[in-house]
Parts: C-alpha cells; structure tokens; sequence
C-alpha cells in the first residue's frame, strides 16, 4: 500500500510538472512576424519596421543595436502599444544608423529575440567614383 501512494505521487507530481511546462511554452514571450532579416535603404529616407509581441504576462520590450540597448528620442522613436504592437522607426536614416539590430521579449516564463541588419546606403557617394573614372577616362 505504501508503495501504491508513492507511485501516486510521483505520477501527480509529473502531471504537474508537464502541466507547469505546458503553461510555460503557451504564454512565454514570442516575437510574431513583421521583421525582415535585412533592410536596405537609402540615406536621408524614413524607415518604420514593426512587429506583433505576444505572450501572457504581457511581455518587456527592449530594442537593441550592435549588442547595446536603444533609448527612443527625436531620432529613433520606439514603440510597445497595446502590449502587443511593437513598432520601431528612425525619422531620417543617415550611415551612422547602419548595424545589426535586436527586438527582444521577455516574461516570466522566457524570452524571445529576432535580429535584423539595417544597411544604409547614399548614392550621391556613389555618383562621385562614376565621375572620377570618366574625367580620368577623358585626361587619358
């Protein structure tokens, strides 16, 4: 009999164990769809990303670029509405925004990030080297 009572046990305690993690994994922190892996886009140029948050607790969002965690302002203005709609935009990229960049959510029962690169490019710099190469081109 007592041997039935820990076997008993041992099965309720698993059950709740399985019962624990299944709560875990259904409300953990999840970032859903929204963000591309690599954004490309010209100097001087707005650019507004965003993304669904999901998880129960509602989530702590943080935005991050090359491993250091962004503050919003003027220039980069960082948004979590809702406790589900996180939103990320820079007014007037220029070459300094250029980095890899990380969206991470977090509750009690985990964290999720998503990484994407931001590359910022200006044409107008490029038009100069066309140019030197025809005067040079033309001198020859």
């Amino acid at each position: 009999m007592i041997i039935y009572f820990a076997a008993f046990d041992e099965a309720v305690a698993e059950f709740q164990r399985l019962k624990q993690a299944a709560i875990a994994e259904k409300n953990r922190a999840r970032v859903v769809g929204g963000l591309p892996d690599v954004v490309t886009i010209q100097e001087g140029k707005a650019l507004n990303l965003t993304c669904n948050i999901w998880g129960d607790p509602v989530p702590e969002v943080t935005w991050m670029k090359n491993e250091r965690e962004l503050t919003g302002d003027d220039h980069c203005i960082l948004k979590f509405e809702s406790g589900k709609y996180a939103s990320f935009a820079i007014t007037t990229v220029s070459q300094a925004d250029s980095g890899k960049y990380c969206i991470r959510a977090k509750n009690k029962y985990g964290t999720e990030t998503n990484d994407f690169t931001v590359s910022v490019f200006n044409p107008e710099g490029e038009e100069p080297a066309e140019e030197e190469a025809q005067t040079d081109a033309k001198k020859k």
